[in-house]
């Protein structure tokens, strides 16, 4: 499992000051913890770590050498000032159901005989720790010609995953659109303008 190291921050110095010192901040929060903890990350490191993961992804956090099992609950990103603001941690405890979303992916598309329109990117859902998802691959290699929709109920969970879908389960994930036959030549409007020439 991916390991991010964090350091508890003083609450009382700004986050605006922490960033200028090249720190993102962030928090740590959970049902069984008395409160939350206020959290800081090396900015870099935060930064490689975003790309690589999105919310809902079940890290470590290794807090000053002590290592929490943690759920990624948000990811505060400026896009004008393309700078990560703060992430923010569920603490999980194995057996508790918790809420989150996971990344639909699609692969082997140009197998498709049709236009693969994807509507969801990510679906919402809850499970303990345990069943908790990386990702949901939609692989259409080898899938049936004749589908025209796949829903939430449709979709491939891994063997031995157990996971409650809030998302809808007849919302379509990805639609298969056919394509558009190409007009057919009027036969009789050329044959009169050849006639005319």
């Amino acid at each position: 499992m991916i390991t991010l190291k964090a350091e508890k921050r003083n609450p009382n110095v700004k986050a605006k000051k922490l960033r200028r010192e090249g720190y993102v901040t962030g928090i740590l929060s959970g049902k069984e913890m008395k409160e939350p903890v206020a959290l800081q990350f090396d900015a870099a490191e935060a930064a490689k770590f975003i790309k690589a993961n999105k919310e809902g992804t079940q890290i470590y956090l290794d807090i000053e050498g002590e290592k929490v099992d943690a759920l990624v609950k948000n990811i505060d990103y400026n896009p004008i000032e393309k700078q990560l603001m703060a992430l923010d941690f569920q603490a999980l405890v194995a057996g508790e159901k918790v809420s989150t979303t996971v990344a639909v992916k699609l692969e082997h598309t140009e197998l498709v005989q049709g236009i693969v329109e994807q509507e969801m990117e990510e679906i919402h859902y809850k499970a303990d720790p345990a069943n908790l998802l990386d990702t949901i691959v939609i692989d259409f290699n080898g899938y049936p010609a004749d589908v025209r929709d796949i829903h939430v109920k449709d979709l491939p969970i891994p063997e031995g995953k157990q996971v409650h879908f809030i998302t809808p389960e007849d919302a379509v994930v990805v639609h298969i659109g056919e394509y558009e036959a190409a007009p057919e030549e009027d036969e009789d409007a050329e044959g009169a303008e050849t006639e005319a020439k």
